[in-house]
């Protein structure tokens, strides 16, 4: 009977360790990423650093307090300026890809932050960084990352191309 047992759990971990395709991965990142705009619109700090990959600065030696302080912070000052997100759309992911032994994916969005007269738009991307092979992803606004500068977030980023960015404001109301 014991032999069994193992031959049972054996099984079972087998069939539960098999390797997540693109598409699961593509999916998962979509619903993390879905979870972090959520967060974001409702200017949850706490839900937004949860799902934020801060890794990179902690490794440039700004502690992940300091970084909670500082979402903290700028969506305490968005509140008091009643800013709204009017937009803020993700498109698919780009496909997932394997840098320095992590999964990565690149998110493009396009949104609108509003606050009063003032309207700000921007199409960017989020990277989507995961250390458990995409079941789960955190993530890093790519609005500032270009070719030369990519690799601080993508070790040795070998890709062709970038999502398109832009920022700037629109027209007011």
């Amino acid at each position: 009977m014991n032999c069994h047992l193992k031959v049972i759990f054996v099984s079972v971990l087998i069939l539960s360790a098999r390797n997540v395709s693109a598409e699961d991965l593509s999916a998962n990142a979509s619903r993390d990423a879905m979870r972090l705009v959520a967060c974001m619109k409702s200017f949850d700090s706490a839900c937004v650093n949860s799902l934020t990959y801060t890794k990179v600065f902690e490794d440039r030696g700004i502690s992940r307090v300091q970084l909670e302080q500082r979402v903290a912070d700028l969506y305490q000052k968005l509140k008091s300026m009643h800013a709204t997100y009017s937009r803020f759309d993700l498109d698919a992911p780009w496909p997932p890809f394997i840098a320095s032994g992590r999964n990565y994916v690149f998110v493009p969005y396009n949104m609108t932050l509003e606050t009063g007269e003032q309207r700000a738009s921007s199409k960017s991307f989020l990277i989507g960084v995961s250390e458990d092979s995409g079941i789960s992803w955190k993530f890093v606004d790519g609005q500032r990352f270009t070719q030369d500068n990519i690799g601080m977030i993508v070790p040795g980023y070998t890709g062709d191309k970038l999502p398109p960015t832009s920022f700037g404001p629109s027209a007011s109301r």
